[in-house]
């Protein structure tokens, strides 16, 4: 409970510590301003150069969470195998179920 508590206080933390930097309250950061001739500045952008920005950010974004889930999927069938695996008896163990459950015979009896 506590570890929950701290792992949600730590990302409100970040979410406002990001809307102070995007608002500028606390200092100036540089923010790319769109305009219609860039000039070759770094911090100005035309309007289709600012899109073809978002759009890049965006595909990576997706391919970078749709290549995490597919690994948290590859590992959780695996970890499924393993967990299976191991809940499977050893051979020493079969040979010694199959040694209880075999009749036994008049020489073994005797």
């Amino acid at each position: 409970m506590k570890r929950g508590l701290f792992v949600l206080a730590v990302l409100v933390a970040i979410t406002i510590a990001g809307g102070v930097l995007t608002a500028g309250v606390g200092f100036e950061i540089p923010i790319i301003q769109q305009v219609d001739s860039p000039a070759a500045s770094a911090f100005e952008a035309t309007p289709n150069q600012a899109v073809t920005f978002l759009l890049v950010v965006g595909f990576i974004l997706v391919n970078v969470v749709g290549a995490g889930l597919t690994l948290a999927f590859i590992f959780w069938l695996l970890n499924r195998e393993v967990n299976r695996a191991k809940a499977m008896p050893t051979l020493e163990e079969r040979r010694e179920q199959d040694a209880e459950s075999l009749p036994e015979t008049a020489t073994d009896a005797a």
